[in-house]
């Protein structure tokens, strides 16, 4: 058996029990796999004998006792306090609500400017001045209870006027201003000279009841008295200042949701209470409150549950509070009905669950309950097929070593396993024998297989307390497209998703493995520039996102789940992952570059890269080939582009095809800088072997400076096995013609790949254009001549034998090097007098 057929055997087999190991690791038995409710897939029989705790009947008969505790109640002291305080609040506002506002002060009048007294004639005639008699000015200050102006103190009704004692009263004259006190029944009187006077009552006396204003006279009079004469002021009444019931009753109800027919009755009896406050009779309105307050208390005092407050209501309405007043004898319905419509609206329950002591009663309830033990037998049988299963039927299956055997589970895995790896193994060789061909290549995706398999085993792992999604299949399908290609990229997601269903044996995040996987193919498949990498990461992780969301909405979310935290989990966690597993896979990347020889484009940047050390070498040994190499590279670039070859490698290639003129520079034409061809001092048979081996020193270099063996193979084939033809002819006109062509050949091999086949056309391409153009005027013409020969030369000598272009890619390449070159010999302007010119 060959040697390559028995590494593909042992790589076979190590995936396979790799992959098995990883999934097998801590999955146990079959029985964590059973769930309750669906269907036993064969008839379970008890191993042995055994009791099993029947958890289900158990917390049933648990929770019928936690649900056979009462609530337990306690007051609630601060809604108690805040009910009364509503009360009080009401009455206080009743009582505000029914005065008006005070008039508006009345202006008081002024004194003539001259005051006259008036003497009788008759003593004017005499010898003899006699001194006028003094005048007294007397009048009344009272409670005008009716509102007519009049001082009725002896009037046969219920409430008479009432005078106001105490009552300052300002006299003012010509001699001046002094004060009176008004006395018992509100008199009060004064003594003075005959004159002018104006009579002013404090409106503002403390004695003036509140609620009262001076009626329509006004609190001012102007009297003109003449001597000896009792001089009556007009009486000044304090009338009620009360707004309407109507106004008053409508505030009260829209400020304290009161029933407008309430409300009106307790406004009319708070203004009521204006006038036998003024009167020192009972008010009335107190009493109301007081009795409104007592209901209440009666009925927190009862206790009020939340079921019990409508009864409480309806009570209270039907049943109010009696109210009788202290100087009456019969019940004021109209107040008691107004009584118990604030009963009935500020009344709230005042029991309250205590949520403690009612859980530790359920609790204490609850342990007292035993657990129920259902006792099984060997050979019982557990659960027929077909029947659902129940929470007892698995614990018992667990516990009598019913279930299917750990054996036969793993073994139906090994079997998938090697099915899946012997399936891959197939497609590499039937559909890419490039890849199947190089044994590194094969167990660098052994490798991949089983890292997905850790990373799935993983996923079961921690998605209890985790989610589904932190499955990192983005990052698989990101190195596989990187170190393959997106065709191998496509298999490897494939290849998940089988995983992760034997894995979590969930048909969702199955189908996101395959999805996330294949994510990231579009977008590094054609990069060319780290930045690109770092987009593809974004938008990989966006796309798994995305697959996320529709996986989880149709596979994971219940009847009762929420569907925004369900799917924003999901999201979040599948986006975040995506990030963290591409970042670890794209560092992980230049590992796998190293350790398996692998030219990725990652490294094929780096090595484009003019400061890349080997070319720094080329560049200031040997400057000349360094800047053939530039242009050959470009050439060689546009070539590959234009045949769908990969660009960034033809360009590594040629950058690195001439590495090995830095040994001897100078025996290169295009490196002779101002020196004479050392060549002309050996033979041509040494010439050659100075040619022939930077070729080999190239590829020294390149093992030197780590250069991918992809790139490397520019430099074995860019010159095939071709003639040194300046050399052979040199020779066979020196030797007369006998020369072994052998000796005068390059020691690589001829191209292989179409990128190499490319380097070598446009090695050749470039330096017979150096040497063409250096004598001739470089015209489209010229050129295409020197294109066609170059080509036609390889072909005719069949140094493209061996690579995979066919005559359709060569007029494309044909057609890439003419335009690249005409682009780069275009004609100038000529500048006046510029040297040169």
């Amino acid at each position: 058996m060959k040697r390559s057929t028995l590494v593909r055997w042992a790589t076979f087999l190590a995936t396979v029990f790799g992959v098995w190991g990883v999934l097998s690791i801590g999955s146990g038995s079959q029985s964590s796999q059973l769930e309750v409710g669906e269907l036993a897939d064969r008839t379970y029989e008890a191993q042995r004998a055994d009791e099993v705790v029947d958890v289900a009947e158990t917390e049933r008969l648990k929770q019928e006792a936690r649900d056979s505790v009462q609530p337990i109640l306690e007051d609630n002291p601060e809604l108690e306090q805040a009910v009364q305080d509503s009360v009080t609040a009401l009455f206080d506002d009743l009582e505000s609500a029914v005065v008006a506002e005070p008039p508006p002060d009345a202006t008081a009048p002024t004194l003539p400017s001259s005051t006259t007294t008036t003497t009788d004639p008759e003593a004017t005639s005499t010898t003899s001045t006699v001194p006028a008699d003094p005048v007294t000015i007397a009048g009344v200050v009272f409670i005008d209870v009716d509102g007519d102006g009049v001082f009725s103190p002896d009037a046969d009704v219920e409430r008479p006027d009432r005078g106001i004692e105490r009552v300052t009263v300002t006299v003012t004259s010509a001699s001046g201003e002094e004060t009176v006190m008004t006395g018992p029944g509100g008199a009060w009187s004064y003594e003075g000279p005959a004159g002018d006077y104006v009579v002013a009552v404090d409106t503002d006396d403390s004695d003036i009841p509140e609620g009262f204003a001076v009626g329509a006279n006004g609190p001012f009079q102007s009297l003109t008295c003449s001597s000896g004469e009792e001089c009556l002021a007009d009486s000044v009444g304090f009338a009620p200042n009360l707004r309407p019931i109507e106004e008053v009753a409508e505030q009260i109800s829209s400020t304290h949701q009161l029933a407008v027919d309430a409300s009106t009755t307790l406004a009319a009896i708070a203004a009521d209470d204006v006038i036998r406050r003024a009167l020192n009779l009972p008010l009335h309105l107190t009493t109301v409150e007081q009795e409104i307050i007592s209901r209440i208390s009666q009925e927190f005092f009862q206790g009020i549950e939340n079921d019990e407050i409508a009864a409480v209501r309806l009570r209270a309405r039907n049943n109010p509070p009696g109210i009788f007043y202290l100087d009456g004898t019969s019940l004021d319905q109209e107040a008691s009905a107004a009584a118990g419509e604030v009963v009935a609206t500020v009344i709230l329950p005042n029991l309250r669950i205590d949520e403690e002591a009612t859980e530790a009663e359920q609790e204490a309830r609850a342990a007292a309950i035993p657990e129920v033990v259902e006792s099984y037998t060997a050979g019982q049988v557990i659960v027929e097929q077909n029947q659902p299963l129940t929470q007892l039927h698995i614990d018992a299956i667990d516990a009598t070593n019913s279930i299917v055997t750990e054996v036969e589970q793993e073994g139906g895995l090994l079997a998938v396993v090697a099915v899946l790896v012997g399936v891959l193994g197939l497609y590499l060789a039937t559909f890419r024998p490039e890849f199947w061909a190089r044994p590194r290549m094969v167990a660098l995706l052994s490798i991949l297989i089983v890292l997905a398999a850790a990373a799935v085993r993983g996923a079961v792992i921690v998605e209890p307390s985790t989610s589904w999604y932190v499955l990192p299949a983005v990052a698989f399908g990101f190195m596989t497209a990187v170190l393959f290609d997106s065709r191998i990229a496509v298999l490897m997601a494939l290849a998940v998703g089988v995983l992760t269903s034997v894995g979590s044996q969930d048909i969702g995040v199955s189908v996101y493995a395959v999805l996330a996987t294949m994510a990231p193919i579009p977008f590094v498949s054609s990069v060319s520039s780290r930045g690109a990498f770092r987009n593809a990461v974004i938008f990989s992780s966006l796309n798994a996102s995305v697959a996320a969301a529709a996986t989880s909405w149709f596979f994971h979310v219940g009847p009762n789940d929420a569907f925004l935290e369900v799917v924003g989990i999901s999201v979040a966690w599948a986006f975040g992952v995506s990030v963290v597993a591409s970042l670890v896979g794209l560092a992980a990347l230049q590992f796998f570059e190293s350790a398996f020889d692998i030219t990725t484009t990652l490294s094929l940047l780096d090595l484009t890269d003019r400061n890349h050390e080997a070319l720094q070498l080329l560049q200031e040994k040997a400057f000349g080939s360094f800047n053939h190499s530039l242009m050959v590279g470009t050439l060689a670039h546009a070539a590959a582009r234009a045949i769908g070859a990969n660009a960034l490698l033809a360009r590594a290639m040629a950058y690195y095809h001439d590495l090995g003129k830095t040994e001897n520079p100078t025996y290169f034409i295009e490196n002779q800088f101002g020196v004479s061809n050392p060549h002309d001092l050996l033979s041509p048979k040494e010439s050659a072997e100075i040619i022939r081996r930077h070729v080999t020193d190239g590829v020294a270099l390149a093992r030197q400076y780590k250069i991918p063996s992809d790139v490397t193979t520019g430099i074995v084939s860019h010159h095939g096995d071709g003639i040194m033809r300046y050399f052979y002819e040199k020779a066979k006109s020196q030797e007369n013609g006998e020369v072994d062509p052998a000796d005068f050949r390059h020691v690589g091999h001829k191209p292989r790949t179409a990128e190499s086949a490319i380097v070598m056309l446009a090695d050749s391409l470039e330096a017979a254009c150096r040497a063409v153009f250096q004598t001739e005027e470089p015209s489209p013409h010229a050129i295409e001549k020197v294109v066609d020969r170059v080509v036609n030369e390889k072909l005719d000598d069949g140094q493209l034998s061996e690579s995979p272009l066919t005559l359709a890619d060569i007029s494309k390449i044909r057609g890439a090097f003419l335009e690249s070159l005409i682009g780069h010999y275009h004609q100038r302007i000529a500048y006046p007098n510029f040297p040169g010119s």
